[in-house]
């Protein structure tokens, strides 16, 4: 029977036990922060993705709206958050209307973005096309 008041030498906790368990908590706390800074930096890429996207598409629209836009025109600039955008229209098909001086025409308008990252530059384009027709000479 053993006895009650005395340890054993095997109790207790070694040195090496410490150790093995501390090396462990280490590389498990290594492995969390290694995937959360991943998760970080996908966030951060794709929220600066989606802000071009948005932007894209209000500069397109306010092309598509802008009366003085024609055919063969080039017209760039850069946004306040560093967006940069390109245009370039191009006149893809003419149609005649009741007055053959004033035809109306298709034109194709296509934009590029770009933005800096941390790997490079990224880009994208969108494209629509415009009717426009002509104002009358007197007008």
């Amino acid at each position: 029977m053993p006895h009650v008041g005395r340890q054993s030498a095997d109790s207790g906790v070694s040195l090496l036990e410490v150790l093995i368990a501390i090396s462990l908590l280490g590389v498990g706390f290594a492995a969390v922060f290694s995937g959360l800074s991943a998760a970080l930096r996908t966030t951060d890429r794709l929220d600066r993705y989606e802000s071009s996207v948005d932007y894209a598409t209000e500069k397109l629209n306010e092309l598509v709206l802008d009366p003085a836009l024609t055919a063969g025109e080039r017209r760039s600039g850069v946004s306040t958050a560093g967006i940069r955008w390109q245009a370039e229209t191009r006149l893809m098909e003419t149609r005649p209307l009741s007055d053959p001086n004033r035809p109306a025409q298709l034109v194709l308008i296509n934009l590029e973005v770009s933005w800096d990252t941390r790997t490079g530059r990224q880009s994208f384009g969108l494209q629509t096309l415009k009717l426009c027709i002509p104002e009358a000479a007197g007008h």
